[in-house]
């Protein structure tokens, strides 16, 4: 009877869940999968985790999360759903939590950012118009997205007054950059303040700046980009382990796949396509994406009076 007991209460083979398919990795999370074997969670949300592996930092989570270079998007939820400090292995084309496996990355695709396509002066300035008719900014709106407007509301935000400094800083750092002009103390030392201000898991100060980071690089201008990213990278003490993470991520000139295309359709002036990246790339956290993308429209308004007297960018610019 006993026997017959435990037969019956047995699960059959045929009624166990296959463990969730990886659909898709960031390319640094799959450098990071290839390559080590050995790592442990972090953070831990409803539907996503932190991980660093072998030194590089992954996020686990769900398709809404979109595109990433961090990212690694599972079909489902994972059963074994993990705790902060569990162990991470990779068996083969297997990431275990604790040994115990989690989902599968064998078929997973990978994701890596488009390069920009080329551009001229007046496709930049249709596209920037087109942004200024959709990337609108409430009064009271919270985060640092009034700053990448064109005119800005006279009664500032608490954070927005807070980071006007900063934010004036950064435009400077990068219009003396273009120019050829050296930096002064004054501008880095404001730009610092921006590192970790603002609340929630990547303070709006940190988004701006990684926006700026990443159409910095998307443009090709490394040099610039380096610039910014020198009086930033001793700073990152003043921000959280997660925001410091995304930020180094923004200096190697990638972000969310939503950030990408809103700074490419702006660049392009493919004003068709402006209201759905803008809106695509405000989906981004509560207020991270917009952040973000207001510190791209810094970059890209100091582009656009760089070369305002020249009909298309110069010759130097032809790749991207």
């Amino acid at each position: 009877m006993a026997i017959a007991d435990r037969m019956q209460t047995s699960v059959p083979w045929s009624g166990i869940r296959p463990l969730p398919a990886i659909r898709e990795l960031g390319l640094l999370a799959e450098k990071a999968l290839r390559s080590e074997r050995e790592g442990r969670v972090v953070a831990v949300f409803e539907s996503s985790f932190y991980a660093v592996v072998g030194g590089q930092w992954i996020c686990v989570g769900l398709p809404h999360l979109g595109s990433g270079p961090l990212h690694v998007l599972c079909e489902r939820r994972p059963l074994c759903w993990p705790a902060i400090g569990a162990a991470v292995s990779v068996n083969r084309s297997t990431l275990c939590i604790d040994n115990r496996p989690l989902a599968t990355f064998g078929d997973a695709s990978i994701w890596r950012p488009v390069s920009a396509v080329c551009w001229t002066l007046a496709g930049l300035q249709r596209g920037l118009g087109a942004v200024d008719e959709s990337f609108l900014v409430g009064p009271t709106e919270e985060g640092l997205a009034s700053a990448g407007c064109a005119q800005r509301h006279e009664k500032l935000t608490p954070l927005v007054a807070i980071a006007a400094p900063g934010i004036a800083a950064l435009d400077r750092v990068i219009t003396n950059a273009l120019d050829g002009r050296a930096s002064v103390q004054t501008d880095r030392a404001e730009l610092v303040t921006l590192i970790g201000l603002g609340p929630g898991l990547t303070p709006s100060g940190d988004d701006l700046l990684g926006g700026a980071l990443i159409a910095l690089a998307a443009l090709d201008l490394s040099n610039v980009r380096d610039l910014l990213w020198s009086a930033v990278r001793e700073h990152l003490d003043r921000t959280n382990d997660i925001s410091a993470t995304h930020l180094r991520t923004a200096a190697l000139g990638y972000g969310a796949a939503a950030m990408h295309a809103a700074i490419h359709t702006t660049i392009s002036g493919d004003v068709n396509r402006v209201a759905p990246a803008l809106a695509a790339v405000s989906a981004i956290g509560h207020s991270s994406g917009r952040d973000g993308f207001a510190g791209a429209l810094i970059v890209l308004r100091a582009i656009e009076r760089h070369f305002a007297c020249d009909e298309q960018r110069p010759p130097a610019f032809n790749r991207i």
